[in-house]
């Protein structure tokens, strides 16, 4: 049963972004149409592109970018939180659309919900993506495709979750609770985020009415690059954390390790060295036709079948990379944080939402682990 409710929090909307203006201005176009929302405030954590804060800018006067160089995204995302003066620190991914009462949704749950420290939903396939995305996204929600981390991409039911139902599109975190992302991650920080409020004991709370839309790739070697930096972020955090293994993690590299051995194998057992071989092409097989079956397109089994494929080995590669390959340098963070009064702005102004002004001043941001001091960044 959930507790008392409490006061609905002041929310602090966090995004990171690359060069990807059209996909940028369409959640801020969410952003805008909420409608029911909460107090909330926005900051934007760019690459360096001067675009980004005009597209911003144009939509929210009064946010605040923060233009970055050399920062990985966790590092991104740390100096975003160190700025931000909300109860809830809600992160976002440049590539997402979603219904207009999400910031709503939130609100509630953590005023219904105040023993929650982490609230999040699954992301969905965009109903505009093409039979191959639509395949895909029904891969990644396939237990034979994901595993134990298949809530993070599709409908389950409500209720007090483990990190594994998480994932960083679309994830809210308590200030009071919040560690530092892993400044030195490329891809998958939210592991080692969740990893580290799991041993602290931190209540999450997964919601399938928190949905979004994530923009699936477009092609299958867009597809597998991203299962390989998935697979590399667990991989590192593996290396850094064996605390966190799980075997379902580590499947999909010894089925590879095992096909580089199978010609000894056979040599040396005969024929009955193939029946992992055998097992898991029928496990795939059941799996594709199952998301055939889900989809209502019979034709999708064999696109199914080949992405599963790709999927496990993109991954397992991926997490042997990530326990054995140097990590690349973090280095010193330059930024320069920038935000323009709603009256030197033309257009737009009726979609601002700026409610920073009377908003709590930021506690800052627990460390991550036992070290680790503030980070800040130059005005």
């Amino acid at each position: 049963m959930p507790s008392q409710s409490s006061p609905q929090p002041f929310i602090s909307v966090c995004i990171v972004t690359g060069r990807r203006l059209a996909m940028l201005d369409a959640v801020l176009a969410c952003l805008a149409a909420q409608r029911g929302a909460p107090s909330f405030e926005l900051l934007v954590g760019s690459d360096g592109d001067a675009d980004v804060r005009a597209a911003v800018h144009r939509r929210f006067p009064a946010a605040r970018v923060c233009e970055l160089t050399r920062a990985l995204p966790g590092a991104a995302r740390n100096v975003l939180v160190e700025e931000a003066r909300g109860d809830l620190l809600l992160f976002l991914d440049d590539d997402i659309t979603f219904d207009p009462d999400l910031l709503a949704r939130y609100a509630a749950l953590a005023a219904e919900r105040p023993e929650v420290g982490v609230f999040g939903g699954p992301n969905d396939t965009p109903p505009s993506s093409t039979r191959f995305q639509f395949v895909q996204g029904a891969v990644l929600a396939s237990i034979v495709g994901s595993g134990p981390v298949r809530r993070r991409y599709g409908a389950h039911p409500a209720g007090t979750a483990g990190d594994q139902a998480f994932i960083l599109c679309n994830l809210a975190v308590r200030r009071k609770v919040m560690v530092r992302f892993p400044d030195d991650f490329l891809c998958a920080e939210e592991n080692a985020l969740l990893s580290d409020l799991r041993r602290q004991e931190v209540v999450m709370y997964y919601a399938p009415e928190l949905a979004v839309y994530h923009e699936r790739r477009p092609t299958p070697r867009g597809f597998a690059q991203q299962m390989h930096k998935y697979g590399r972020g667990r991989g590192l955090l593996l290396r850094r954390e064996p605390g966190t293994f799980r075997p379902s993690y580590a499947a999909p590299s010894a089925f590879l390790a095992y096909l580089l051995v199978l010609p000894l194998l056979l040599l040396a057992f005969g024929p009955a060295a193939a029946i992992p071989v055998v097992a898991y092409v029928a496990a795939v097989f059941v799996g594709a036709a199952w998301i055939a079956r889900t989809l209502r397109r019979p034709g999708a089994l064999p696109l199914a079948a080949g992405l599963l494929v790709v999927l496990h080995a993109g991954y397992g590669a991926g997490v042997v990379r990530g326990l054995v390959a140097p990590v690349p340098p973090s280095g010193p963070l330059e930024g320069r944080w920038s935000s323009v009064p709603p009256e030197a702005v033309t257009g737009g102004a009726d979609d601002v939402i700026d409610l920073r002004d009377g908003a709590p001043e930021a506690p800052g941001l627990r460390p991550r682990g036992a070290d680790g001091s503030p980070m800040t960044v130059p005005e």
